[in-house]
């Protein structure tokens, strides 16, 4: 075995005795070194003045490898060669540094030969990070040959586990290995600690109090644990908390590091959640710093905007996180575009599923979430809603909720005393929502960016009310509120108004009999319809094909929904109306409710959900100057369509969704929905949804 560039080294065991023999490569004087096979003989060699460092690290490694010392000895006989050095401190430090360097000895050996100088006092935190990067420099051969000795070091009993933390740290740094490749090794060398699993967990405690690696590193390493299984969540966040906590110097320096590890892409977005949270408990972060490094996590992800949305989606349903951080996360996100107004409902609702515990501490990190300054209102606004929507809540419990969120604005909004006391004059059996409104908006009326307070305020009040600016609504288990009725209708069972896709008014002026507005004399056709300037159905301003740049959703202005109705309502998406087809039943009836209406009942399949329903009357549609019912409810969906079943562009450029809700399917006498492309000048129902 070599051990030094001058030595080589091979031994023989005779009778009981141990002997080196060196073979000079150099001219080198012979060095003859004989070891009695007993343990205390062999402490007394290591202990001798006349042997380089170097040397004795060979002695100790083959003594290991022909099973003369297990790992225990090992440390003690790395401790015996460290005490046994001569000379001050630099000089000890030279010799440590020249043993590291050497390719005689192996990793491992090196690693608790650094382990013994920083518990002797020869070597501080940095000397030994600086030690362990010179371990990882003076290996040699291919990069497989190198991961392979960084592997059999992380795998082995000799140093502990927070010398393989800088260890790998070095390797990533040198860029032997990636962050995945890390968390492989970090994996094993959670495997190489013995004991139970206390004491497995107890080594993993110690090595968050170790400044001998980074935050990322530490952060990684809990991970690992948790991955192995070796933690519970209260666990893991107790490690981030320790990890927080030995930081060292001053609090930018705290943040520094905290931030670091916050954009690097090492952790997963759950784990730097947790740190965030530790960072806030520590004081090191106020809710505006929160915020900061929440919007830094975020953008810190990697990947196309579906993997990014996923890593959101897997942080908000972890159960390491507190609820307040994880709405903080969905506003990041929403901030950085990653998500909209209906995903940021999904993520909420996501977030109140996550939770743990019985119901009441299930309320308690609600209410705690209320009083984050971190979070908007009406961020917290609409998990009251959730909460409300999904039984957490009743409606009580869901008024007091909102009172707390809305106190939270003091001291950053004036008049939030006038919001409080209109809000309780509502709940006296003469208050009504419409004085609560007006009141509330005399209260913050001077107040910058008042509009939007009013409007999380007051569609919150709306929806304890079971309306949404007068209109009824049902909830059919995603959060999204349907209305009872088309635009233009008083009733469910009444047929409502007749709109073009896109248009915000309808071309008529009367139904019985269709009296046309000026200009609008050819019906619904394509030279009544506004985005068609040339008549002719061959140029779109606005809505169309994406290749020609033109809009696939339609815009608050031209959504009739919006126009019509006000507030938070608006025209639902494709992808709602197939949530729709995935998650209800169809029935149809000839009858509905004594009206003498045909028309489809919509019941919800969701659990908790299934006595919510909604009624589709058969509208039909207006094409030219017709109205044709055919028994089918047509109703136009917010998206342009680009299915028109391999047509050129300007065919696909003339279609829009609409929903087609029909007695028949194929023969059978069943409800049916069918979203698909029509011609958007066509006239047809509008229903509203809203958040």
């Amino acid at each position: 075995m070599k051990l030094t560039r001058h030595f080589l080294w091979s031994l023989t065991v005779i009778a009981g005795m141990f002997f080196f023999s060196p073979g000079c490569t150099n001219g080198d004087p012979e060095i003859d070194i004989t070891v009695n096979s007993d343990y205390s003989k062999l402490i007394e060699t290591i202990n001798s003045t006349n042997k380089s460092l170097t040397e004795k690290l060979g002695l100790i490694e083959t003594a290991i490898s022909r099973g003369f010392a297990d790992g225990t000895q090992a440390q003690e006989l790395l401790l015996q060669a460290v005490t046994s050095l001569s000379g001050t401190l630099e000089e000890k430090l030279a010799a440590i540094e020249a043993a590291i360097s050497s390719q005689a000895a192996s990793l491992e050996m090196k690693l608790g030969l650094i382990e013994e100088a920083f518990s002797a006092g020869i070597a501080d935190a940095l000397a030994q990070q600086a030690l362990i990067q010179q371990a990882i420099e003076s290996l040699s051969g291919t990069l497989e040959v190198k991961l392979a000795t960084i592997e059999a070091a992380v795998k082995s009993q000799t140093a502990g586990l927070e010398t393989k933390l800088a260890l790998l740290e070095a390797a990533l740094k040198e860029g032997m290995v990636d962050s995945h490749g890390q968390q492989e090794l970090l994996q094993q060398a959670i495997g190489a600690l013995t004991g139970d699993l206390s004491e497995r967990l107890d080594a993993i405690a110690q090595a968050m109090d170790k400044q001998t690696s980074s935050l990322e590193t530490k952060l990684a390493l809990i991970e690992a644990a948790a991955g192995e299984k070796l933690l519970q969540n209260n666990e893991a966040l107790a490690l981030i908390e320790k990890a927080v906590q030995s930081l060292g110097g001053t609090i930018d320096d705290k943040l520094k590091a905290i931030r670091a590890a916050i954009t690097s892409q090492t952790s997963a977005l759950e784990t730097k959640l947790g740190l965030i949270e530790a960072a806030v408990n520590g004081g090191f972060a106020g809710d505006e710093e929160k915020q900061k490094l929440l919007l830094q996590a975020v953008q810190s992800l990697s990947g196309t905007a579906e993997e990014k949305l996923a890593a959101i989606i897997s942080a908000v349903e972890s159960k390491v996180t507190a609820l307040s951080s994880k709405l903080g996360l969905i506003e990041a996100s929403i901030q950085e575009g990653l998500t909209n107004n209906q995903q940021k409902q999904e993520l909420i609702e996501a977030a109140l599923k996550a939770l743990d515990g019985t119901a009441k501490e299930k309320l308690e990190a609600i209410e705690t979430a209320m009083t984050n300054q971190a979070d908007s209102l009406t961020t917290k606004l609409q998990l009251v809603n959730s909460a409300l929507a999904t039984g957490l809540t009743d409606k009580a419990t869901a008024i007091s909720l909102v009172k707390t969120a809305i106190s939270s604005l003091q001291g950053s909004v004036d008049g939030v005393a006038g919001v409080l006391a209109a809000i309780d004059a509502m709940l006296l059996p003469t208050g009504n929502v419409g004085k609560a409104i007006a009141d509330i908006l005399s209260a913050i009326q001077n107040q910058t960016g008042y509009s939007a307070i009013l409007s999380a305020i007051t569609h919150t009040l709306e929806l304890l009310a079971g309306k949404i600016n007068g209109h009824e609504f049902v909830d059919l288990g995603n959060g999204l509120k349907w209305a009872t009725c088309n635009v233009g209708a008083n009733n469910p069972w009444d047929k409502g108004d007749y709109f073009a896709w896109g248009e915000t008014e309808p071309y008529y002026e009367g139904l019985d009999p269709l009296y046309w507005k000026e200009n609008k004399d050819d019906g619904y056709c394509w030279s009544s319809y506004s985005d068609n300037p040339s008549g002719d159905s061959t140029t779109f301003v606005k809505y169309g094909y994406y290749e020609y740049g033109l809009k696939t959703l339609l815009e608050p202005e031209d959504d009739a929904a919006a126009v019509n109705w006000g507030g938070t309502w608006r025209m639902p998406t494709y992808e709602e109306w197939k949530w729709m087809e995935t998650n209800c039943t169809f029935t149809w009836t000839e009858n509905y409710q004594g009206t003498g209406v045909p028309g489809l009942i919509v019941k919800s399949t969701i659990a908790g959900y299934t006595d919510r329903t909604i009624f589709f009357p058969t509208a039909g549609c207006i094409e030219r100057k017709a109205i044709k019912i055919e028994n089918k409810a047509l109703v136009w969906s917010s998206s342009w369509c680009d299915d028109a079943n391999g047509e050129n562009l300007v065919r696909t450029s003339q279609m829009a969704t609409m929903v087609a809700m029909s007695q028949f399917n194929e023969g059978t006498a069943i409800g049916v929905m069918n979203p698909g492309p029509a011609f958007r000048y066509r006239g047809a129902s509008v229903r509203p949804v809203s958040f």
